[in-house]
C-alpha cells in the first residue's frame, strides 16, 4: 500500500521543562513541569498527519541507544510507518533539552544531532515515495533531501520544504520545491524585507506556493499571485514548542484533501495554535474534529 506522505528529515528526543522564568548563569530553579516526548521538524509534522488520519512514512536515521528506541517507538506507537528509519549501532541519537517560560509560553532550545552520520542519499528506500501525494523535508539532511525532492518531481510527487534557516544547498532544495513554508527567520534571513517582498522573492525561486508563518500573529501566503493573511486562533499558550511542524502537517492535510491555499493556512493556523494548549510538540496535537470545531469558533 502506498503512503500518502513521505517525509524525510530529522528525529530527537525532546526533554521539556517549564519554569517561571529563565534562570540567571551560575544558578539553579526548580521545574514546574517536565515532560520527555519525540521531536523533530518533519518527525512531528508526520505525528501530526497520523493523528489527522493520514497513512505516512518517515525517513530519518537514529542509532540502537536508548534515545533510538524512544524515537522509533514513539512514531510507530503514533502509526508513522518507520520501515525507512535508518539505524546505525552503537552511538548517540540526536536529542534537544528545552526550556519554556510559564508566563510567556516561550522557549529556549538546545540540541545536538549526537554522533549519528548525516542521512546520505544511499540511505533513502526511494521506493517509499512511489504513489506518494506529498514528500515532506527540512533541509536538515540536506543531499538526501534534495536526492529525494528530484526523485520525487520525476514521480509527479508534491514536495514541501520547512525552511527554518538558513543552510548549505538551500537553493537547490528550493528550487525543486513546490510549496516553500519559511519561518519569519528565514524570511528575514534571506535579506527579503517586508513579508510581501518576501513572499514575492522566494516565489521566484521556483516554488509555485509560499508561505511564511509569524508566530502569534498568524502566517501569510502566496500562490497565483495571490496574498493571504491569516490569524492565528486564540488560545491560552503554554508552550510553543513545535507549534510550526504542526502546521506544516497540518498545511499538508489541507493540501492532499485538495483545499485553497487560504483553507489550507487556515486549518493549519488552528491546529498550531491548539497544540500551544499543552508542553512538547507532540502531546497537544489536536484530532480532526477538535480543529475543526476551533475554525467554528
Amino acid at each position: 500500500m502506498a503512503f500518502e506522505v513521505i517525509g524525510v528529515g530529522h528525529c530527537a528526543v525532546d526533554y521539556l521543562g517549564r519554569l517561571e522564568r529563565y534562570p540567571d548563569v551560575d544558578s539553579k530553579t526548580e521545574l514546574s513541569e517536565f515532560s520527555m516526548q519525540g521531536g523533530g521538524p518533519v518527525a512531528t509534522a508526520m505525528v501530526t498527519l497520523a493523528a489527522l488520519g493520514t497513512h505516512v512514512s518517515f525517513i530519518g536515521k537514529i542509532s540502537d541507544d536508548d534515545f533510538g528506541i524512544f524515537i522509533r517507538q514513539g512514531l510507530r506507537e503514533a502509526d508513522v510507518d518507520t520501515s525507512g528509519l535508518v539505524v546505525e549501532p552503537d552511538l548517540v541519537s540526536p536529542y534537544s533539552f528545552i526550556v519554556v517560560e510559564s508566563k510567556t509560553a516561550k522557549r529556549t532550545v538546545f540540541w545536538t544531532r549526537g554522533n549519528v552520520p548525516v542521512l546520505q542519499p544511499d540511505d533513502i528506500k526511494l521506493e517509499l515515495i512511489d504513489g506518494a501525494k506529498v514528500l515532506h523535508v527540512d533541509g536538515i539532511q540536506m543531499q538526501a533531501q534534495i536526492e529525494a525532492a528530484k526523485y520525487a518531481k520525476s514521480k509527479g510527487v508534491h514536495v514541501v520544504y520547512d525552511a527554518g534557516s538558513l543552510r548549505e544547498g538551500m537553493e537547490e532544495l528550493i528550487g525543486l520545491t513546490d510549496t516553500l513554508i519559511a519561518s519569519e527567520r528565514f524570511a528575514a534571513e534571506m535579506g527579503s524585507g517586508a513579508l510581501a517582498e518576501s513572499l514575492k522573492k522566494l516565489t521566484a525561486k521556483g516554488p509555485k506556493t509560499v508561505v511564511i508563518t509569524i508566530g502569534e500573529d498568524g502566517s501569510v501566503g502566496m500562490e497565483n499571485e495571490e496574498t493571504y493573511i491569516v490569524p492565528a486562533i486564540a488560545v491560552e499558550a503554554v508552550d510553543t514548542t513545535g507549534a510550526g511542524d504542526v502546521y506544516h502537517g497540518a498545511f499538508i492535510y489541507g493540501l492532499i484533501q485538495g483545499w485553497s491555499l487560504r483553507e489550507r493556512m487556515r486549518f493549519a493556523s488552528a491546529a498550531a495554535g491548539l497544540k500551544c494548549r499543552s508542553i512538547g510538540g507532540r502531546a497537544g496535537i489536536p484530532t480532526l474534529p477538535e480543529v475543526h470545531q476551533a475554525l467554528t469558533w
